[in-house]
């Protein structure tokens, strides 16, 4: 032990140098320690570049459409509201026993909507403008209507269902249009093009001012389907003549996606 002593007597200066080389090689561990732990709270945040390029790009993509909608309703009108509701559920059943028998699935028919309203008439003065004079009015009935929507799920069946509707008893019959089932798998078809395209003239774009792409620091999206054809078809009152299968055409369906990219630079 006296030998050590005595041979850390001999190198003073070194030992301060050792001893000054630890004390510095702490603290710089301690304060790069600090850094991170105030780093976390940015974990996910990314960074802040000072130099960017934001471009642009669109795609689309196309698709005939597989699937088809459209709605309609049995309305009926009574003095008394049991007998309008008992008409209606009449009308409707068969309705719905016709839909089924020509192949559409009781999954793809939906009851919209359900109402009884009261039917009023007036009495009007004689006056000009007439108006309402008061306490003329005067119950006289009630309307019950069923509104159904239907998905048809082999377009070339549309025209066929449209007159189906109408030939048994529906007195509304309105709203055809087309759709893709799967219009998940359009969209991100659509967004793919659009990244692309935007990835293309940011390449381009760096090139031309002598920058090197780092990356992507914002994204966003933005897009509009573009996918029907409307059909409507109105049958006004009750009975009438029967009506023909009109032909439908699908058309095509379009969806588009437009991106906004901004990518750091250096």
């Amino acid at each position: 032990m006296d030998n050590f002593q005595k041979g850390l007597s001999q190198y003073p200066i070194l030992i301060k140098a050792i001893l000054a080389f630890l004390i510095f090689a702490s603290l710089l561990l301690f304060a790069q320690f600090i850094g991170e732990v105030k780093s976390w709270k940015f974990v996910g945040q990314g960074l802040e570049f000072r130099n960017t390029i934001t471009v642009s790009g669109e795609g689309k993509a196309i698709a005939v459409p597989d699937t088809a909608e459209f709605s309609f309703a049995v309305i009926k009108e009574s003095r008394d509201v049991a007998q309008a509701q008992d008409s209606v559920t009449e009308t409707t059943n068969k309705l719905l026993k016709a839909l089924k028998e020509a192949g559409i699935e009781e999954r793809d028919i939906k009851t919209t909507s359900y109402n009884i309203v009261p039917l009023y008439e007036y009495k009007y003065t004689e006056e000009f403008p007439p108006i309402v004079s008061p306490g003329s009015r005067t119950l006289i009935g009630y309307e019950a209507s069923h509104w159904i929507s239907v998905k048809i799920r082999e377009t070339k069946k549309s025209g066929e269902m449209l007159a189906l509707a109408g030939n048994h008893g529906a007195t509304n019959i309105s709203g055809l249009s087309f759709t893709i089932d799967d219009e998940e798998g359009l969209r991100m078809e659509a967004r793919r093009k659009a990244i692309a395209d935007a990835e293309s003239k940011s390449k381009i774009l760096a090139k031309d001012l002598g920058v090197q792409i780092v990356k992507i620091v914002y994204f966003q999206e933005s897009g509009r389907p573009v996918y029907y054809r409307d059909f409507a078809l109105a049958k006004e009152g009750i009975g009438g003549d029967v009506i023909s299968s009109p032909e439908i055409p699908t058309g095509e369906n379009t969806i588009t996606s437009s991106v906004t990219i901004t990518y750091a630079i250096d």
